[in-house]
């Protein structure tokens, strides 16, 4: 290895690890990402056009309380005027200002959410506080307690006495979850749900806080998120009834009673909508979550360091999209350390330098032995056809376009044999890229022509290896916390690999070749 290999390799692994050692022992930044189930970050994107008027944009915020801890919450809007207020309901942010154009207004925060249970008594024959019930237990317009339609539904049920309140609100969220029909494109309206025993998710809500209310039970509607690590967050409303004293939650559609699952988020009580505008000519909103690997102190610490210049670099702080692409782009760096040491400082030839690691990174989400299927399955397939075209004489690049659509067809193949055999591990090898695979045949297919069936085969086995060593890399949540708080790792693996880069000796495998050579030999008997 020359000098300067060995100066640029120390000096980028030194750089790496020294901002590592600063932001771990000194920061106190996490080195392993803990198991919390029920701790999310979200965000919100609004884009709003108006027409050069004054308007205003309200949006529902959560607040720490009812199961849940609101931390490292930010906003931004431009030019904007922000205010923000409290009330018994919930808490609204208010966004004023005069709107030419569009405009885009971010929200984000980090939720801590817990399980919330509310044991529900025997009997009770306490009346509840006259500000509740004169708050939540009449009718209104939205919650027609006396229209006949809802008093006669009530009259048929037949109602357990005013001292079993708990009996009385089962008997009628039984009704509601059982003899309502949920459909989406239903009415959201209490009277119609009913009437037309079919009601939306709100409809459905609705109506269940109406017979509440007719009933002398005091009842009101909640909104808020629900979170899903595999889909997008999507708005919820349920129900709350006062019962001896305290808010139960419970939900016709989403079927709880009695506790609110963590993961919903509470924005707000009442009728004041997620966003609401004024004097805009549209408005379009988009939430996005991402569950953390983090204890709430620790994502306290990682978002805000007492230096300034890292917190300027802290990647926590760009949108979720953003995090979620750079999560999955930092673990290359670690795929390259392990192939050039694969080939560099063991011996071992794969297909291609840079193929095993993107096919581990296509891996990623299926099982190790399905996505091995996978790639067998299209590469016989692929070769067998390749070997067959060979007599066609066809030019390089029409071929390799015939091998793609072969290698396409092989994977809906895949797909449709998951689907008739409920294998739902093979649906994900739709998502395969395609390019690799095509390459992957073309690359095999030579290797069998220029050098034959056995050194192919050996090469293709050498990339599976690289694969299996590859593949737990990518899939390892430690492995991406410290890549993603951490980046400056990335310095570290580049060192090493200036190192291999400059490394000009024996391989690990030149050693059994010649063996033979470097073992002594026995001395030459006299003739």
């Amino acid at each position: 290895m020359s000098r300067a290999s060995a100066i640029t390799g120390l000096v980028l692994a030194l750089i790496g690890a020294a901002i590592f050692a600063t932001k771990a022992f000194v920061l106190g930044v996490p080195l392993a990402p803990s198991d919390v189930k029920d701790l999310w970050q979200v965000s919100l994107r609004v884009t709003v056009r108006g027409e050069g008027r004054r308007g205003s944009i309200s949006i529902l915020m959560p607040r720490t309380g009812d199961g849940q801890t609101i931390l490292d919450e930010a906003t931004s809007s431009g030019a904007l005027d922000h205010t923000s207020r409290t009330t018994d309901d919930g808490r609204v942010g208010v966004w004023t200002g005069r709107f030419e154009g569009l405009h885009e207004i971010r929200h984000r925060f980090r939720v801590k959410t817990v399980d919330v249970t509310i044991p529900l008594p025997g009997r009770t024959t306490a009346r509840p506080p006259e500000d509740v019930e004169r708050a939540w237990a009449r009718g209104t317009v939205m919650y027609p307690t006396t229209a006949p339609q809802i008093v006669a539904a009530l009259d048929e049920l037949s109602l357990p006495g005013n001292g079993d309140v708990v009996g009385r609100v089962r008997t009628i969220f039984a009704f509601v979850q059982h003899e309502v029909a949920l459909v989406r494109t239903a009415a959201d309206d209490a009277v119609l749900a009913l009437e037309q025993r079919e009601g939306s998710r709100e409809g459905k809500e609705r109506l269940l806080v109406t017979m509440l209310r007719a009933a002398g039970v005091p009842a009101r509607n909640a909104r808020g998120l629900v979170l899903n690590e595999k889909s997008a967050p999507a708005e919820r409303v349920w129900t709350q009834a006062w019962i001896d004293g305290a808010w139960v939650p419970m939900s016709t559609v989403d079927g709880f009673f009695g506790h609110r699952p963590a993961s919903l988020i509470l924005f707000g009580t009442g009728e004041q909508r997620v966003i609401d505008a004024t004097d805009l000519r549209a408005v379009a909103y988009r939430y996005e979550s991402l569950r953390e690997h983090l204890q709430p102190g620790e994502v306290a610490s990682v978002m805000t360091p007492d230096s300034g210049l890292l917190r300027l670099f802290s990647l926590y702080r760009l949108p979720l999209a953003t995090q979620a692409a750079l999560r999955h782009l930092l673990l290359l760096p670690i795929g390259a350390l392990v192939i050039a040491l694969f080939r560099n400082v063991i011996g071992l030839q794969t297909f291609g330098t840079f193929m095993p690691i993107l096919i581990s990174f296509a891996l990623r989400g299926m099982p190790l032995a399905a996505g091995l299927v996978l790639v067998g399955f299209v590469l016989g397939v692929g070769v067998l056809a390749r070997l067959a075209l060979e007599r066609l004489r066809l030019l390089l690049v029409p071929r390799l376009a015939l091998l793609l659509c072969l290698v396409v067809l092989s994977v809906t193949t895949v797909a449709v044999i998951g689907q008739s055999t409920e294998q739902n591990e093979l649906f994900k090898g739709v998502l395969f890229p395609m390019i690799i695979l095509t390459m992957l045949v073309e690359r095999f297919t030579i290797a069998i022509a220029e050098e034959g069936w056995k050194p192919a085969l050996t090469k293709a086995g050498y990339s599976v290896l690289a694969i299996m060593a590859v593949y737990p890399l990518f899939n390892s949540i430690v492995i991406e916390h410290l890549m993603f708080s951490f980046p400056e790792l990335t310095l570290v693996i580049m060192g090493c690999l200036v190192w291999i880069g400059g490394y000009m000796g024996y391989r690990l495998t030149d050693i059994t070749r010649f063996r033979a050579i470097l073992s002594p030999q026995p001395p030459e008997q006299p003739s």
